[in-house]
């Protein structure tokens, strides 16, 4: 990661309060190894997040924050625009809490950095925490507990990520922003509307319908053989290439182009079905570990398999009882059961 600028602002307000009051920022801080780590840590943890809201911004004329950001963009992103874009957006972020009960302030770490290839903006909403530490007291050769305050960067309260590169080229969705549970709604929506996000669509349904399209496609051929691909091995290697890439994205052209060569298969698979996919969206793996994946429990009876294990027959079912097709397992339960007896 190449962290280019930072800065970070306070907003204080209460969640009983309908008040927000700003503590602006008024320069950059330097970018050493200590402010690195800073950014590398809120980028680390904001892609662990596996449901996102991906989207796209309102026009600049439409909402403040995307107007402020155009004019930075317009102006190039340097050191002098990128500060006055934060205090700009503070400022609108200030407004848009007015009158908000329930939101709580804290500190807005705003920053342009590279990774994997792109230069984004992050902006990062954290707050303080309390905890404790040990303290050696050398004289009186012990230990003691005190109190501290601290960042707490591993929680984030409310972040997004825009490309820079996707905003300025018009190259669809560019926004990501942390999904929130439907209990918090009312408190992270002031956020969203805050950063003007459209047409927002869940990584997780995303995720779900690239998924549930894999196993529809016709299987590519194989171009050793030149036959079409079994099926479970077009699956499981269209489920690697879900996984696999650092910047946890699926890349629609990548895939086509990696599986179908220059035949459109799932674009003409999305328009024949009128399903609707960004051609680059956020990978929800815990969804993918899921649809791949079944559990199933009662009376403390555990069954886990897969969707080949289906499909191969080795679990399957007779009315109302479970048949699991493994002479492995056999031999295990019979060792189990000779020793009862």
């Amino acid at each position: 990661m190449r962290v280019r600028h930072l800065i970070i602002h306070e907003i204080e307000k209460e969640p009983d309060s309908v008040d927000a009051h700003l503590f602006l920022s008024q320069s950059l801080i330097p970018i050493d190894e200590r402010a690195e780590s800073l950014c590398a840590r809120l980028n680390q943890v904001f892609e662990q997040k596996n449901d996102v809201l991906q989207g796209y911004l309102s026009p600049p004329e439409d909402a403040l924050f995307p107007a402020y950001l155009q004019q930075l963009v317009d102006e190039g992103v340097e050191a002098a625009g990128f500060s006055a874009f934060s205090r700009d957006t503070m400022q609108a972020l200030q407004l848009s809490l007015q009158g908000v009960t329930g939101a709580k302030g804290g500190y807005l770490v705003y920053t342009d950095y590279e990774h994997h290839d792109e230069r984004w903006l992050g902006i990062f909403l954290v707050r303080n925490t309390e905890g404790m530490v040990f303290s050696k007291d050398d004289k009186a050769s012990s230990l003691s507990i005190n109190a501290v305050t601290y960042l707490n960067v591993d929680k984030l309260a409310l972040a997004c990520r825009i490309r820079f590169g996707r905003y300025e080229e018009g190259m669809g969705a560019c926004v990501e922003v942390m999904k929130y549970a439907k209990s918090q709604k009312e408190i992270s929506d002031y956020f969203v509307n805050w950063i003007g996000l459209e047409r927002p669509a869940s990584s997780r349904e995303m995720t779900h319908t690239f998924l549930e399209m894999v196993q529809a496609l016709p299987a590519p051929v194989d171009e050793e053989s030149g036959e079409p691909l079994p099926a479970e091995v077009f699956q499981e290697r269209a489920l690697n290439f879900a996984v696999s890439n650092p910047s946890r994205t699926i890349n629609l052209k990548a895939f086509e182009q990696a599986f179908y060569g220059e035949e459109p298969a799932v674009q003409d698979f999305l328009k024949e079905n009128e399903l609707s996919l960004e051609d680059e969206f956020r990978v929800d793996r815990s969804a993918v570990k899921q649809f791949y994946n079944y559990k199933l429990a009662h009376e403390g009876l555990f069954l886990h398999f897969t969707r080949t294990h289906l499909r191969h027959e080795q679990v399957s079912l007779d009315g109302d009882t479970i048949i699991i097709h493994s002479p492995e397992l056999a031999e295990q339960l019979r060792d189990i059961l000779g020793d009862l007896h």
